[in-house]
């Protein structure tokens, strides 16, 4: 190589030698003859040394897999809301400090095309339920009256069975009470006339006494001296007296026989009446005998079999029914995703921030909406990491958690609320919210946190480093058969950057060449 650099460097001054004179002298032609080559003497090389093949010894112990999340910290009463789809904000219907109620719709993304599948759903629906209504005819009208019939069987069953309503029994009680008092009313009543009628009798028998008497006397008198006119008046008026005293008397008689028998004939209807309303309450409270639940029953399993039949009786195309069916799937299923664009509230609270404005584009899980839980105390903090940047968590998972403010220290912490925990069609949480001890640590809204959370361990584990393992169309490795090298498939397992989990193919000891 030497020589070459020589070679170029001679052809080099040549060249400039004969720009010089040219510029001097007025060129001459003359012969020119090129220098020899020199031949390059070979260079010595030194052998390469093989470096040595490292090899690696299969293990048993524990292996982790860890994800390390970045998260920051916020106040354990803030929640991320996040639209549970992609899309383009429609309306907001929130600021800043506002107040919100559970249900309320906070905001909501475009339907674009949605409404118009929709109503196309709806209206592919409609006509397969008229499909299905036409197939149907008249074949459902028998049906529906077996099904009522059913009804009043199981409500007659359900009355047999039920305990006596409070407020019929309280009724028939009542009823038992007005019948007492109607009996000792009209006992009391008819007494009294009676009564009456018996002292009205007694005042004209006493009359009719006191007329025969004058009478008596009078007609003595008469027959004493029969020419004497004035006995002969005091006789007639005698008479006449007697005789409506005897009247008096007769009318009075049947006044009290009568009043005597209203007495009793009113006496028994009122004790019929209570003797009524004392049995009604008595049948209330004993309740249905045996034999009229069982003809219930009986009643029930007929009307039973009367729908059965009918049912049977309705053969309708199983097609129509198929389309019946998928399109009502079709219109849950647009509605169900119309209704996921609307954010909406989960709790009471106040709005901390709205990061969305109408016309902005937006990703599942990303905060749109933060909102403060006032029932939880503000000085409280959390760890909150993204739950787009982190793998599926569990809440009460342990994980590891270090802050920049305590660059060095680890703090234990509690995954105390995951995105699954409020998802619905329409709301999630952002991200992953997390406890830690001492919760009484000086940090701030925004401080940056590193959590680390184990994902699986395995114990008592085989495992070798991953520059150990091969693999093309599957794992293998390399083992030393005596003289030649053998190849060996294995399974694996877990695996971090350290350690690979080896289920199957190798045993505790065995020698590995690496690569």
């Amino acid at each position: 190589m030497r020589h070459t650099v020589s070679v170029l460097l001679l052809a080099g001054a040549l060249a400039l030698s004969a720009c010089g004179s040219q510029a001097s002298v007025p060129a001459t032609p003359e012969s020119w003859t090129p220098p020899a080559t020199a031949t390059p003497a070979p260079t010595a090389m030194a052998t390469p040394t093989r470096p040595a093949v490292p090899t690696y010894t299969v293990q048993r112990g524990t292996i982790e897999q860890r994800a390390e999340l970045r998260g920051r910290v916020v106040g354990a009463g803030e929640r991320e809301l996040a639209f549970a789809v992609d899309g383009i904000v429609q309306n907001v219907y929130v600021t800043p400090d506002a107040n919100v109620t559970r249900g309320q719709v906070l905001a909501e993304l475009a339907p674009g095309e949605l409404a118009d599948r929709l109503a196309r759903a709806q209206r592919q629906y409609d006509e397969a339920q008229q499909r299905m209504e036409r197939a149907m005819g008249d074949l459902r009208f028998p049906l529906r009256r077996a099904e009522i019939d059913l009804e009043s069987a199981r409500a007659v069953l359900a009355q047999l069975l039920a305990p006596p309503d409070p407020a019929r029994v309280t009724a028939a009680r009542a009823a038992v009470v007005q019948a007492e008092a109607a009996r000792d009313r009209a006992r009391n009543d008819a007494s009294a006339i009676k009564n009456r009628a018996e002292l009205e009798l007694k005042a004209a028998q006493e009359r009719l006494s006191q007329a025969q008497a004058e009478f008596t006397a009078a007609t003595q008198a008469v027959e004493r001296d029969r020419n004497d006119n004035g006995a002969q008046e005091r006789l007639a008026r005698a008479r006449d007296a007697l005789r409506a005293a005897e009247a008096d008397v007769a009318r009075l008689q049947i006044d009290v026989d009568t009043a005597r028998g209203n007495e009793i004939a009113a006496v028994q209807a009122a004790e019929a009446q209570l003797a009524l309303a004392q049995l009604a309450l008595d049948d209330l409270l004993k309740g249905p005998g045996p034999s009229a639940i069982a003809e219930a029953r009986r009643a029930v399993a007929r009307a039973e079999l009367a729908v059965d039949e009918s049912r049977n009786r309705i053969q309708v195309d199983p097609e129509i029914s198929r389309l019946v069916t998928e399109a009502k799937q079709s219109v849950d299923e647009v509605q169900r995703q119309i209704d996921a664009l609307k954010l909406i509230a989960g709790f009471d609270g106040r709005v901390a921030a709205v990061n969305v404005a109408p016309g902005s584009v937006i990703r599942t899980g990303e905060p749109a909406i933060i909102v403060t839980d006032p029932t939880v105390d503000p000085s409280l903090m959390q760890v909150l990491v993204p739950g787009g940047s982190a793998p599926a968590l569990v809440a009460g998972q342990p994980v590891a958690i270090t802050f920049a403010r305590y660059p060095g220290a680890t703090y234990n912490g509690i995954i105390a609320k995951t995105p699954a925990d409020q998802q619905s069609a329409s709301l999630a949480l952002s991200g992953y919210h997390i406890t830690f001890e001492p919760s009484d640590l000086k940090l701030e809204s925004g401080d940056s946190a590193v959590v680390s959370v184990v994902l699986a361990r395995r114990e008592d584990a085989l495992w070798l480093p991953p520059k150990a393992i091969r693999a093309d169309s599957r794992s293998y490795v390399i083992i030393q058969r005596g003289d030649q090298p053998q190849r060996i498939d294995i399974e694996t397992g877990l695996a971090n950057e350290n350690q690979v989990e080896i289920v199957s193919g190798l045993n505790e000891g065995d020698v590995v060449i690496g690569q």
